[in-house]
């Protein structure tokens, strides 16, 4: 139903208000309307929740086919929410620059993963104003505990290929637009 309403939308757009629509935001329905005005005439953008989300259908994924990386001190649901959070953190943080998201999204695995024995906060921006609150302390001169525990350099070094092919700059180009379906999905759960 939604592939059809789709391209009857961007198929009227053209004929009723000589309006070309050159973006879609969505997962269904984009192949039938990418070559309607012309060859790749509109562009796919992604949700970024959906974008956040696979942050952690990846890691879950990769949970689930290597029996080592479960239990307690490794790679737990609440462990692969926060990772999943401050990736998306990270994004809608910076929307306005892919050098800066990449970085910040490389940043936020690091942070994530590290322990007051295994401090890794090198990435993390400096300040006051900073997210990491490692870095803050530093800033004001004390010292921080961590009461997390972090990741082993074991679990890091197995899950660390997979998050870092999520940071790719040409995957991450689709999280620079700042848009979410749910305005989208709020209003036609409304109709």
């Amino acid at each position: 139903m939604e592939v059809v309403g789709t391209f009857r939308i961007f198929e009227k757009s053209l004929i009723k208000r000589d309006l070309q629509y050159t973006e879609y935001y969505g997962s269904k329905g984009f192949l039938q309307v990418k070559d309607i005005y012309g060859e790749n005439s509109v562009t796919k953008l992604e949700c970024i929740g959906h974008i956040q989300k696979r942050v952690g259908s990846h890691l879950r994924k990769l949970k689930k086919n290597s029996k080592r990386l479960g239990g307690k001190g490794k790679l737990t649901e609440k462990f692969i929410d926060k990772l999943q959070n401050y990736y998306g953190f990270a994004i809608r943080s910076n929307v306005e620059c892919l050098e800066k998201m990449q970085s910040a999204v490389i940043a936020a695995f690091f942070h994530c993963c590290s322990s007051n024995q295994n401090p890794m906060h090198g990435q993390c921006p400096t300040g006051k104003d900073s997210w990491c609150k490692y870095k803050q302390a530093l800033c004001d001169g004390k010292v921080y505990v961590d009461k997390t525990a972090g990741l082993s350099n074991s679990v890091i070094k197995v899950i660390k290929p997979t998050y870092l092919a999520l940071c790719d700059k040409e995957f991450l180009k689709k999280g620079l637009h700042d848009m979410t379906q749910n305005n989208n999905e709020s209003f036609n759960n409304v109709l």
